[in-house]
């Protein structure tokens, strides 16, 4: 399935980042919303564990009920070490998408503007108010001429007053009138924006209910959103990053699952927390690495019965998919490069007529996934790469159009001397010539000359097979243990079941070594004669001649 919407999601409390892909816009906000919400549960969680820490050391300080909060702590883990048994019977009654909580029905958050409202102004001064016709002195009374301007000082305070209040009057009103102009202008601008918040989240409603519709009317890209929504939130007792991808073939109902899973560091291995008197501190014990290999196993193939038993009941009666195949595959380290791998651990199809005959209440997780012909080492935790029963489909931003080459080769051509890019469009027509056979298939990579993926092959074969890295080393001299470290290095990163190096020349014991018990072929030029050969072609290779040709 190609994905043409992403966006960046970042979460700054727990670190994490992730770009998240989608088919449509409406996928890609359901998907970081999703994302967004677990991430905010994990970094409540992981507070809420931080203040229990908190309160354990300030209990260690001051002696207080330090014992009842280890056996609580005690306790605590081993109710999670019984949950990690239970994650497929906790899970037998899956619940499909609500369509009402995948709707956003919140009201529009900002209140309307409140209109002014007009107070009473201050009363206007009266020529009868008592300020104005105050009793006169006695004194003044007798004498014509003070009782005279007494009443004229009285009157221009009247007149003053009655000046002032006119003007803070026509103030007040200018004011109370702007107020109303900014209210409606507030106003204004509050409606349109509630009306755009309303728009947006009714258009955002209606793509709801058309997807759903799409879902129910059996549309290949919503049957896919629907199934990625479902199985990336699906609850857990413990924390990782899962992570789906998912393609659905319509027309023979396939729907291929690529989970990542958690590793073995991602399990909780607390067994107990004892409190020691003596040193007033707390003590952790942890499980046995050989308890968490069996636990951690036990994990990943309910995990996996967990995923189908989602898809198959949630599909009842609709009938939109026939089988899954789900490959299962881990985000870790390659020990020996220290590069960052994502190799698949394990591959099971499964027809759904016979996954819902299981009583899944009573089954044994690995013995059914035996029984179903799954694949998978005999232990996940020692990360052994596995070839998955079919890959993804094969689209690739680095794949080119290839050339043939081999058809231009004669006795005469040394190839230890030709053209890089010539050569490693020889490899990859060699290849395509030897898997075509069975159906599989080469593609070359862009051009480079960096020591990456020259090319990659698709092996159909079911034991066999699968993704398959080929690297093509056009050299006059040994090739280092370095380059076929870093091609195990990309045998991991890819996910890929295996890797071929092709070369002119030939490879030092410290290659040959590094490559035993790996899942690596080394081809020296003398076995790339033979190839050539075998497929009707003819060559030479003449160290010395290229060394003198390439030197000029």
């Amino acid at each position: 399935m190609k994905y043409y919407f992403e966006q960046e999601v970042r979460h700054n409390g727990l670190n994490k980042y992730r770009v998240v892909k989608a088919a449509s816009s409406y996928e890609l906000g359901q998907k970081v919303r999703a994302l967004r919400a677990q991430w905010d549960e994990q970094w409540e969680r992981k507070c809420s564990a931080e203040n229990k820490r908190i309160e354990r050391e300030n209990k260690i300080k001051n002696n207080e009920e330090s014992l009842d909060y280890a056996n609580e702590m005690t306790e605590q883990a081993e109710e999670l070490q019984e949950a990690l048994d239970s994650i497929l019977s906790d899970s037998l009654e899956p619940i499909p998408l609500d369509e009402k909580s995948m709707k956003d029905f919140t009201l529009f958050p900002i209140d309307a503007p409140s209109s002014p409202i007009k107070t009473d102004f201050r009363k206007e001064p009266k020529r009868t108010d008592e300020k104005y016709n105050p009793q006169a002195p006695f004194l003044t009374k007798l004498f014509k001429k003070r009782f005279e301007l007494f009443n004229a000082e009285n009157e221009n305070n009247f007149i003053k007053d009655l000046a002032s209040w006119n003007e803070d009057k026509i103030q007040f009103d200018e004011n109370f009138a702007r107020s109303i102009v900014k209210y409606h202008e507030k106003l204004a601008k509050w409606s349109k924006d509630k009306e755009e918040f309303l728009k947006e989240q009714s258009q955002k409603n209606g793509e709801v209910d058309c997807f759903i519709q799409c879902y129910n009317n059996g549309e290949t890209d919503a049957i896919v959103e629907y199934y990625s929504l479902v199985l990336e939130n699906i609850k857990l007792p413990f924390e990782y990053d899962r992570q789906v991808e998912l393609e659905l073939n319509s027309e023979n109902k396939m729907l291929l699952i690529d989970l990542l899973l958690p590793t073995v560091d991602d399990i909780p291995k607390l067994k107990k927390v004892a409190y020691i008197k003596s040193k007033n501190e707390f003590k952790e014990t942890y499980h046995t690495e050989t308890y968490m290999k069996k636990k951690y196993d036990n994990i990943i193939y309910q995990i996996v019965l967990q995923t189908l038993n989602y898809v198959f009941t949630l599909d009842g009666s609709h009938n939109f998919i026939d089988s899954v195949v789900l490959n299962g595959k881990i985000k870790t380290i390659d020990k020996s490069t220290g590069k960052d791998i994502e190799p698949y651990i394990l591959s099971i199809n499964i027809a759904k007529k016979d996954f819902v005959e299981l009583n899944l209440s009573a089954i044994d997780a690995k013995a059914w996934f035996k029984s179903a012909k799954g694949i998978s080492a005999s232990t996940f935790a020692d990360v052994t790469p596995v070839a998955p029963i079919i890959s993804m489909s094969h689209d690739d931003s680095r794949f080119i159009e290839g050339y043939n080459v081999a058809d231009t080769l004669d006795d005469s051509i040394n190839l230890a001397a030709k053209d890089w890019q010539d050569f490693e469009n020889l490899i990859r027509e060699l290849f395509e010539q030897e898997f075509n056979a069975n159906g599989g298939e080469v593609k070359i990579t862009q051009a480079s000359r960096d020591g990456g993926v020259d090319a990659i092959a698709f092996d159909p074969d079911p034991i066999r097979g699968g993704k398959i890295v080929i690297q093509a080393k056009r050299y006059t001299n040994v090739v280092g243990v370095s380059a076929v470290r870093d091609l195990y290095g990309t045998v991991m990163n890819e996910g890929a079941t295996k890797g071929i190096l092709v070369t002119t020349s030939d490879y030092g014991t410290d290659s040959y070594n590094f490559a035993k018990g790996k899942p690596l072929t080394l081809l020296n030029g003398s076995n790339l004669l033979s190839l050539l050969e075998k497929h009707g072609h003819r060559a030479k290779i003449n160290i010395k001649e290229a060394k003198k040709l390439l030197n000029q």
